[in-house]
């Protein structure tokens, strides 16, 4: 069986997605693996370059946009592998990367999902882990300004980044599971479209009795200039589709009173 299924969903970002590519074949060695792009009706030639480009990458061409879960899950259903990594096109693996995570995993059969250091362009560090949502506060905490950033930089402050340790939930853009885990908990929430279906699988994830651990030894680039980066019109309908992402979890994991008063929250408009 094959060591890794890496999964890459795109949407319209051709020259990233190259990169991605390319960083993943050649930083990564002593492990069987296998490449799939699935693309979301990208406008730019995005599948086309990596037909071309990469041949030996599994395509799949969907005829419109399905969304992030939905469109991992095409390749999560027709993969076979000890591990899935999720990675998002605009990232870079470096220091053989994805070989390092898979060594972690097999010597810790109760860790069910990994994620690496994540960094910026300029070599700085990135947001990579958080606790799960829990309370209405945490929301009202987002809506203000810089208090992710904020909250991230507070774990700097107790936490050293640069080692490994058991976390709530990671950042989805790099991001590996184990097949039991898979066999265990199923597939990503479709019901998310973009965002928040990261939370919810670490979450069902936790609640199963898997641990996940942020990989603080090991890096990958991460641009975070894909698929998301657009107009100020279309950042602001991103908060809106990330502000329903997390009320959906509110509503699946707690309590009708608690996502009411997210309802709420959403409604003041921060």
């Amino acid at each position: 069986m094959t060591d890794v299924a890496v999964i890459i969903v795109n949407w319209n970002t051709r020259e990233l997605l190259r990169q991605c590519l390319a960083s993943a074949y050649q930083q990564t060695s002593g492990i069987a693996f296998e490449v799939w792009v699935i693309d979301n009706a990208s406008s730019d030639g995005s599948a086309e370059m990596v037909a071309q480009e990469f041949p030996q990458t599994r395509l799949i061409r969907n005829a419109e946009n399905v969304g992030f879960a939905k469109a991992n899950n095409q390749a999560l259903r027709r993969a076979s592998a000890r591990y899935y990594l999720l990675l998002n096109s605009d990232t870079a693996l470096r220091d053989n990367a994805i070989a390092q995570m898979v060594a972690f995993l097999d010597t810790q059969p109760t860790v069910g999902i990994a994620g690496t250091r994540l960094l910026n362009s300029d070599g700085s560090w990135q947001a990579s882990f958080d606790n799960f949502p829990r309370t209405p506060l945490d929301m009202l905490r987002d809506k203000l300004n810089s208090s992710r950033r904020m909250r991230w930089e507070n774990r700097l402050l107790c936490r050293d980044v640069s080692t490994n340790f058991a976390v709530d939930y990671l950042i989805g853009a790099v991001f590996m599971i184990r097949r039991e885990t898979i066999e265990q908990i199923g597939l990503l929430d479709e019901t998310f479209f973009m965002y928040a279906e990261d939370i919810d699988w670490c979450y069902r994830a936790a609640q199963a009795g898997w641990q996940a651990y942020y990989l603080g030894e090991f890096a990958v680039f991460h641009h975070n200039r894909g698929s998301s980066q657009k107009s100020p019109e279309q950042a602001r309908q991103l908060q809106r589709l990330r502000d329903e992402s997390l009320l959906r979890f509110y509503r699946k994991h707690h309590r009708w009173f608690v996502w009411g008063m997210m309802m709420a929250i959403l409604a003041l408009k921060l």
